[in-house]
């Protein structure tokens, strides 16, 4: 475990591990927007910040918020974060979804294996790992709070849909960083509302974006993996 030594270690740990050059391949996936810029849902800044909103408050990224602190309550437990990410698999809505979470969750673990490799010396390797189970249990190693992990994963989520948008609408970079500030209370609130859950309560109600990604896998031209 990456100990915090008073000079903030762990925070640059944390930085790291959020930061858009860390190698999860993240770039590759649009988590659907590809599809709702072609048709139409996403055209602009305002659509993008509403559509954004919408998965933070009812959709897949309030429900990876709460794996994310599932994850890091779960501790060194590999066993009980081996459950939790069975579980998070399973509610995946579509293949793309599946694949998008597992591929960046297992670069995660790779790549923030050269803070700690006691995670994926201990892993079953027949366990697939999603990205919100990998970064709680590393955050956790690397000694953030619950909060700030939470935090962490759901800004490293928007940011990378954000920069997605930027390619596809277009936006500008301007606009990029416009709605990047405008969900900053959008993060924070789901963070808040997403503590006191547990995985009974995981569900989404956002059924565009998950049609959206079912389309995708048979979208005519695509510049995303999913």
């Amino acid at each position: 475990m990456v100990e915090s030594n008073g000079n903030g270690q762990d925070f640059l740990c944390l930085l790291s591990w959020v930061s858009p050059a860390f190698p999860t391949g993240g770039f590759a996936y649009s988590h659907a927007l590809e599809w709702a810029v072609e048709t139409g849902d996403i055209t602009a800044l305002d659509s993008l910040v509403d559509w954004i909103s919408a998965l933070l408050a009812y959709g897949s990224l309030r429900v990876d918020m709460i794996f994310v602190r599932h994850a890091w309550l779960a501790g060194q437990d590999i066993r009980q974060l081996e459950e939790i990410a069975a579980y998070a698999c399973a509610c995946t809505s579509s293949r793309e979804r599946y694949e998008e979470t597992v591929y960046q969750g297992e670069a995660f673990l790779k790549a923030a294996s050269v803070w700690d490799d006691s995670l994926m010396l201990a892993r079953n390797p027949a366990t697939r790992w999603p990205l919100p189970v990998a970064q709680g249990a590393v955050f956790r190693r690397g000694g953030a709070h619950a909060r700030q992990a939470v935090q962490a994963a759901g800004h490293m989520a928007v940011a990378a849909l954000v920069s997605a948008a930027v390619r596809l609408v277009p936006l500008g970079q301007t606009d990029g960083l416009r709605a990047q500030a405008r969900l900053e209370k959008a993060i924070l609130e789901a963070a808040r509302q997403t503590e006191q859950c547990g995985l009974d309560d995981v569900g989404t109600a956002c059924f565009r974006s998950d049609l959206a990604a079912m389309h995708h896998e048979t979208q005519g031209t695509r510049l995303f993996r999913t």
